[in-house]
């Protein structure tokens, strides 16, 4: 074990301790949708919480993706629509709002505090106490200075957590948000136990034959606009029933047009339903794709963002295609003219399907 050293408290951090810490009894809450961000800050601050002698449950309004089982604790993430009673405080980690929990905040327990602990510059500070870092590599960075402000001891099993947290939202270092903080911190949960050859394989050597027939397909959609400066792909519903998977199955697909060289912004597009299609977004840092999914409603980081809107996948691709190669023109992210009808009422806000 090991406990962080030197850990400075700027912003609510300090806030943020203090509440969890005179907390009988917290529920740690994350996104829909989760990642390995997602699911690796909520069992990590769970297990810090449980360390600091904090009673903590994890919850999540969907289920864990089967490629993230392997984390510490993963079973005991209860699949919920609502959290129980008896509730202090709820900590919701790497969420930009209340709605990217799928509904766990639409009915508070009784008397408790919200603390929100994320990483997005689109936040809307909706906790009673809000710690919140756009400059955090991601919700496990932020962890782990809790666990510093807490006192709470870095096991091995939290180390593995965070690592995976932050492996994941950095693209395991390559993304321009591996800062010498998220280098340092994850040096030290190496020394905590962590094995970062254990991580990455669970993270990206364990697919199944099914999976990549599935991406040699959804590769075969890929379109180019904008001279070659914005790429896409298509998931389709029929596609995924083809191969036998679902769409927790295509993380990490976006990385492939992402890659082509000339690149600036890349998209996949997944069809959730005959209308609704989700949106990822990554750029490689002169686009702001977040600012470009808050036109449709949704958010997240400048270089990843995402959304979800009412609306079939062959009208919503050439609306954000247009959208994302006027953005690129003009270097940023906020494309002028009126915003779409379709926003508010069609898209669900945070960075759905990311």
């Amino acid at each position: 074990m090991t406990s962080p050293e030197g850990v400075t408290c700027p912003g609510d951090l300090a806030a943020a301790a203090r509440a969890l810490g005179a907390a009988g009894r917290v529920a740690v809450v994350g996104h829909v949708n989760p990642e390995p961000d997602c699911i690796g800050s909520t069992l990590g601050a769970t297990l810090v919480l449980r360390e600091a002698g904090v009673q903590a449950q994890p919850f999540n309004a969907d289920s864990v993706p089967e490629y993230l089982r392997f984390l510490p604790g993963a079973g005991e993430i209860v699949r919920a629509e609502h959290l129980p009673g008896g509730v202090g405080v709820v900590l919701v980690v790497d969420s930009s709002d209340p709605e990217r929990t799928g509904g766990l905040l639409r009915r508070i327990p009784p008397g408790a505090r919200v603390v929100n602990v994320d990483h997005h510059q689109s936040n809307t500070r909706f906790g009673d106490v809000n710690w919140v870092e756009p400059q955090a590599s991601s919700a496990g960075e932020m962890v782990w200075r809790l666990a510093g402000a807490l006192g709470a001891c870095v096991t091995p099993a939290i180390a593995v957590n965070l690592l995976a947290a932050i492996m994941g939202d950095t693209g395991s270092f390559r993304f321009a948000n591996a800062s010498p903080s998220s280098l340092r911190v994850a040096a030290a949960l190496v020394e905590a136990g962590a094995r970062p050859d254990v991580v990455a394989g669970s993270l990206y050597g364990s697919k199944r034959p099914e999976e990549l027939r599935l991406l040699v397909e959804t590769l075969g959609t890929m379109g180019l606009c904008a001279d070659g400066a914005v790429a896409w792909i298509d998931v389709t519903q029929a596609v995924l029933a083809r191969a036998g998977m679902t769409l927790d199955d295509t993380e990490g697909f976006i990385e492939y047009p992402r890659s082509l060289r000339g690149v600036e912004v890349a998209l996949a597009f997944k069809e959730a339903g005959p209308a609704s299609t989700k949106v990822s977004l990554r750029s490689r840092g002169r686009v702001d794709v977040a600012a470009l999914a808050g036109r449709f409603g949704g958010g997240g980081h400048r270089n990843a963002a995402g959304f979800t809107l009412a609306m079939p996948l062959g009208e919503a691709r050439p609306l954000v295609l247009e959208a994302a190669a006027q953005a690129v023109r003009e270097g940023t992210g906020a494309a002028s003219g009126p915003a779409l009808a379709e926003e508010k009422p069609g898209a669900a806000a945070g960075p759905g399907g990311r």
